[in-house]
């Protein structure tokens, strides 16, 4: 008698311990964190705008770029100028400007000299 009993309480317990609707418990691999993208305009925005100015750099701030990345050069008296070239008279007139002249040099650049 007591075996009749049992059996069907013990199936009783095993199916009230049962929740249909818990996922089943799968391990899954752990997920390797992923690397934060961040958006970088260097030079600013500089197939839009011309490059280093304060355009270039504000349309690429619009667009999302979360850091500018401007690239400085150090002047001879010691000021910091954003600018990617050696060579200053494709976006200056600075050898047409007589308070520079005494300045003018003729400087080799990739085994090119350029005045």
């Amino acid at each position: 008698m007591f075996k009749k009993i049992a059996l069907p309480l013990l199936i009783l317990n095993l199916v009230a311990c049962n929740n249909d609707s818990d996922p089943v418990h799968v391990t899954t691999p752990p997920v390797a964190n992923q690397p934060e993208i961040l958006i970088i305009g260097h030079r600013g925005a500089s197939a839009l705008r011309p490059e280093h100015t304060l355009a270039a750099y504000q349309k690429a701030i619009d667009d999302g770029a979360d850091f500018i990345e401007p690239d400085l050069v150090p002047t001879r008296d010691g000021y910091l100028v954003a600018r990617h070239e050696n060579e200053i008279a494709g976006t200056t007139n600075v050898s047409e400007l007589p308070q520079f002249a005494d300045r003018k040099t003729t400087k080799v650049i990739d085994g090119v000299p350029l005045t």
